[in-house]
């Protein structure tokens, strides 16, 4: 009967320690808070990432040789169809003309066009004569000259040739010249997102949403410097901190070339390093890249024609923060490195130390955090649009610097606590610790 007795009461001192081991075990995850989550066994520690997946540093990149934005500069000018010649013969062009005619060129200024439309030029002799579409210029008793792809000088050497040939100049007695007026141009168009302000002013991040505004001109670049370079000077230099380091150009195809392109989706995955253009159609020009990297573009990529389209697109880099970390979405700095330590300085939230998140766990008798997090999730978009996730410990980022991982765009960072933190601070928050120093006492 004792014996019996005895083992009864085991049965139920067994089952009051499970029952008293579970009870304990729910108050503790429900003290903790559900932030311990189990998916981070699955995410790759930071010091086995593979280097590839990091990307290139943004303070190790180099900017663009800005001369291969441009075109290189020619000797002569080479005649072209839309080219304004200045042409003197001697009593045939003008004819009955005693005196050499001076041709004034002298322009208003105009703000929104670039040179030779924009500036003062000074005289030149002779009589205006525009280069056809095809080359060609007219001239009195010789008709039609070709004069296209020569330099002035070998159209001076033609034309005198053409009109000994019609016996109309005597040799060694000529007169003849031929100068420019005008150089041909090409008129593109310049569509810049970045905020054209001429004064900075400094607002806070969440508002440049509601301030942006984007900016327009229709430029006449003319021949030689018809690139991306003299667009960009002459539309407010490069792009400002809230445009990305690159420009794209869309060109003017014919008809029925043309089709529906998103730029949208195209700068987006450039954004991310999946994409470098689309074929004739458009082409991305970025202005930074990785020391010792080729150039992405090629100098007939920077040459623009008429119609074409020069389109400088606005930044858009964040991080999103969440777990322990107050949910926010923060602006990435266009050429700093912000690591995973920053970006948790960053997110603006209090998350270790005695008091925990704020000081109002003094007035519950509790001690808060004791036991800072120290876990790390981020999760990583690939260009592919495929995710994975990384894995950092606080603890190792503090003496590694391999640990602390570069904070890229679009990647969701989250804070959370240890299976050991979350239990030791449970235990002291689920423990009414004011009682502690009454019991000793009594």
């Amino acid at each position: 009967m004792k014996k019996t007795f005895s083992r009864a009461r085991a049965l139920q001192t067994r089952i009051r320690v499970s029952l008293s081991w579970l009870v304990c075990g729910t108050m503790l995850a429900g003290a903790s808070g559900c932030h311990n989550v189990a998916s981070v066994r699955h995410a790759i520690p930071a010091s086995r990432l593979d280097a590839c997946l990091l990307g290139c540093s943004k303070e190790a990149l180099a900017p663009v040789p800005y001369s291969a934005l441009g075109q290189p500069s020619v000797a002569e000018h080479i005649i072209g169809p839309g080219d304004t010649l200045s042409v003197y013969v001697f009593g045939v062009f003008p004819t009955n003309e005693d005196e050499t005619p001076v041709q004034e060129r002298t322009q208003t200024v105009n703000q929104q066009y670039y040179p030779p439309h924009g500036t003062e030029v000074g005289t030149r002799m002779g009589l205006p004569v525009f280069v056809q579409a095809n080359g060609t210029i007219e001239m009195p008793l010789i008709g039609r000259i070709d004069v296209n792809g020569l330099t002035l000088k070998q159209a001076l050497n033609n034309l005198l040739e053409s009109y000994r040939e019609k016996d109309v100049l005597q040799k060694g007695r000529e007169r003849v010249t031929v100068g420019l007026i005008t150089p041909r141009v090409r008129r593109v168009v310049v569509l810049r997102e970045d905020t054209p302000a001429e004064m900075v002013t400094i607002v806070r991040p969440g508002t440049n949403n509601e301030i942006h505004r984007g900016s327009g001109q229709v430029i006449d670049l003319p021949i030689y410097e018809n690139d991306v370079l003299h667009a960009l000077a002459s539309s407010g230099g490069l792009p400002g901190t809230d445009a990305r380091q690159e420009i794209w150009v869309v060109r003017n195809l014919p008809e029925s070339m043309r089709q529906f392109v998103d730029i949208r989706q195209l700068t987006e995955t450039s954004q991310l390093g999946g994409f470098d253009g689309l074929g004739p159609e458009v082409i991305r020009i970025p202005l930074v890249g990785c020391p010792g990297s080729p150039l992405m573009f090629t100098p007939q990529d920077v040459v623009l024609n008429d119609g074409d389209v020069v389109f400088v697109p606005r930044r858009n880099e964040y991080f999103v923060t969440g777990g322990l970390l107050p949910g926010a979405r923060i602006p990435l700095p266009r050429d700093q490195d912000i690591d995973v330590l920053e970006a948790i300085a960053l997110s603006t939230g209090s998350v270790g130390g005695p008091l925990g998140q704020s000081g109002v766990v003094l007035a519950n008798g509790t001690p808060g955090f004791m036991r800072e997090p120290t876990q790390v999730l981020i999760v990583r978009t690939l260009p592919g649009g495929r995710q994975f996730s990384i894995r950092v410990d606080l603890d190792k980022a503090l003496q590694n610097p391999r640990e602390r991982v570069l904070i890229q765009n679009e990647d969701v960072v989250m804070l959370y606590f240890r299976g050991g933190e979350a239990g030791f601070n449970g235990a002291l928050n689920w423990v009414n610790v004011n009682m502690i120093p009454f019991n000793f006492t009594n």
